[in-house]
Formats: structure tokens, C-alpha cells, sequence
């Protein structure tokens, strides 16, 4: 059965780790030389497994990413803004040791809308309705699907599988800059693996309301 490959952006020279670390949000920050890099060795992973279709969100960082793909694969790519990050307005761009609790009010209030941006649950509710589109399409298709996206967005996407508490998504972590994570539904349940054997996460069909 063909598969859903969620593919996290290559680094940017805002995706330091440690304290250096700026939220990057709906900045159109560009990959730099490391991210360049990183988007090529993605491609090439891809590019060993049969790819029906590209997806991307529209910010340079993803389309960069999402050009790599393409150019392996000779497939055109499909910008969604859909598939972008929350959009945490001012916020963008500052010290994440330095906003912590900006962020945890916004992530106790998920409606709470971010100095001009959206809220979590706008954010939650945009990305979940092209994630089952995808999935969809995914399960209609003989080859495999690849969305290029974002780290908040790979974070949510076992909640929204199991239709869970949107208020236990962390703010911080998840696959690092040029992850490939698998979707897939194998035995009547849903599972979801970075490609470099990271732990397994299954999902029991019955918590699932995508399976049908």
C-alpha cells in the first residue's frame, strides 16, 4: 500500500540548536549551505522508493527542500500554504529561550490568537484537514505520497491521527531538519517512523477515525 512521506524542511541559519535557536514561524527564511545539503541527501533517500506526487508548503525553506525531491524524481511540485507552520506572528524570529512563556500561555489557550498571527487550533485545524487529504490520496494511490513541511506540523500529526488532546503537542523538539517520517497503515492500524530506525509509534484502529 503506498504511503504518506512527511519530509521535515533542511536547516536554516535559524535552526541553531541551544540557546541560539529563533522561532521561525511564517518567516521566509531560505535553507542555508548545511540545509542545502541536507535537502539533497533527503532526495536521494526518496528517490529509492516509487513517488506518484510532491507536495510542499509555500515557504522557501520547504520549496528549496521540496526542489531537491523534484529534481531526483522529475516530478512537478504542488505548494500549499496549507502545509506551513503556525503562524506565530511577532514572534517569529526571536530567541526561543526567550519565549518560552509567550508560549506556553498560547499553548494553554489554544484559542488564544498569537500577536498577529492565528492561534494553535487554527493552526491545528488547517493542518489536519490537508493531512487526511493526503492520506487519502495516499491510500487511493500505488505510489507514495511527500509532503514537505514543517517541525510543528510532523509534531502534531500523531494527534491528529488518533483525534487526541491538541494541548499535549509540544512547543519544542521532534525530527530534526531533514527528517523523512513515514505515514502508513499496515494490519488494520497506523504507524509512523523516521526513516533511520527511530522508535515505532503505532496507533490501535480502534483510537483512529482515519482508517475507514
Amino acid at each position: 500500500m503506498a504511503k504518506l512521506i512527511l519530509v521535515r524542511h533542511g536547516r536554516t541559519v535559524l535552526n541553531s540548536h541551544g540557546e541560539s535557536e529563533r522561532l521561525r514561524g511564517w518567516l521566509d527564511v531560505p535553507l542555508d549551505e548545511n540545509g542545502l545539503q541536507e535537502a539533497r541527501d533527503t532526495a536521494e533517500k526518496i528517490a529509492k522508493h516509487a513517488v506518484g506526487r510532491i507536495y510542499s508548503s509555500d515557504l522557501i525553506r520547504a520549496q528549496q527542500t521540496a526542489t531537491a525531491i523534484s529534481q531526483v524524481t522529475r516530478l512537478p511540485i504542488f505548494p500549499t500554504p496549507e502545509l506551513r507552520p503556525w503562524n506565530v506572528g511577532s514572534l517569529a524570529g526571536k530567541q526561543v529561550n526567550t519565549i518560552l512563556s509567550d508560549l506556553k500561555k498560547l499553548e494553554e489557550d489554544p484559542d488564544l490568537p498569537a500577536p498577529q498571527g492565528e492561534s494553535f487550533h487554527q493552526f491545528y485545524d488547517r493542518y489536519s484537514a490537508k493531512l487526511k487529504c493526503l492520506l487519502s490520496l495516499a491510500a487511493r494511490s500505488s505510489k507514495h505520497i511527500v509532503a514537505v513541511t514543517h517541525v510543528r506540523n510532523v509534531l502534531a500529526t500523531p494527534t491528529i491521527l488518533v483525534n487526541g488532546d491538541n494541548r499535549k503537542i509540544p512547543v519544542r523538539g521532534g525530527a530534526k531538519t531533514g527528517a523523512i517520517v513515514w505515514v502508513e497503515k499496515s494490519g488494520g492500524r497506523w504507524a509512523i517512523r523516521e526513516d533511520e530506525g527511530y522508535q515505532l509509534v503505532a496507533i490501535e484502529a480502534e483510537n483512529s477515525p482515519l482508517l475507514s
